[in-house]
């Protein structure tokens, strides 16, 4: 990798751990500079803390922004108040309104998913015994207030107007089968703004974790794209 490479941004799912990227990253790592944000455990953060936090840890740097399920409209709101110096956002396995009734939401804050039911709506069949494990791991470790203060969030989450109104190069990806976000609103919001592209692959939700190289392909292109427009504008 060169040393002038472009940096990426990558901000993680509801855990905030940032562990679920230990697949895409050694890929993207052939033409990024990778940051990986993780998240504190603070019940008192909702969405604009988030985006503070990630402001903090940019700084002044031009740099893409990944932002995954949970964080994609943290990386939406950056965007919209950074400007220029966010070079290009991806919106993987995301929205950015809350796709399902905000009820369903703050009642699923407080209900143990059951862990065959959890691995078939993240990973469908798709998955491995590696990343069963993984999750195993993270699911044990995260804090259930914190966990239910983030789905508290997502349940009064909308930024479609700041979405509309970005001025940089945009990239959804998605899972075809992803039943926990489904794909139509995001399709639709993409659809709505023009001069954003989507990209479905065939995964379930955690697209980035078992379309790891194909994913990343996609962003590699999507950055070198995005940067020749820039250069032309």
């Amino acid at each position: 990798m060169a040393n002038d490479a472009p940096e990426i941004v990558l901000l993680p799912g509801l855990d905030g751990t940032g562990e679920l990227f230990d697949r895409i990253v050694p890929h993207l790592a052939r033409e990024f500079a990778v940051t990986v944000v993780r998240y504190p455990d603070d019940v008192s953060l909702g969405y604009a803390g988030y985006v503070e936090l990630v402001r903090h840890a940019i700084g002044n740097r031009p740099v893409y922004v990944l932002g995954e399920s949970f964080s994609g409209p943290v990386a939406v709101l950056l965007a919209a108040q950074l400007g220029e110096q966010i070079l290009g956002i991806v919106l993987a396995a995301t929205f950015v309104k809350n796709p399902w009734p905000g009820w369903i939401i703050r009642r699923s804050a407080r209900l143990e998913m059951p862990r065959d039911i959890r691995d078939a709506v993240l990973m469908g069949a798709y998955g491995d015994p590696e990343l069963q494990k993984k999750l195993d791991h993270i699911v044990e470790n995260l804090s259930r207030p914190v966990r239910i203060a983030r789905l508290r969030a997502v349940a009064g989450v909308d930024v479609k107007p700041e979405f509309m109104r970005l001025t940089c190069p945009v990239l959804a990806v998605h899972g075809r089968y992803d039943w926990l976000v489904p794909m139509a609103p995001m399709q639709k919001a993409i659809a709505e703004k023009g001069r954003a592209r989507m990209i479905a692959f065939p995964a379930a939700h955690m697209l980035l974790q078992t379309c790891a190289a194909d994913a990343a392909t996609e962003i590699i292109e999507f950055s070198k794209s995005s940067a020749e427009e820039n250069y032309e504008a």
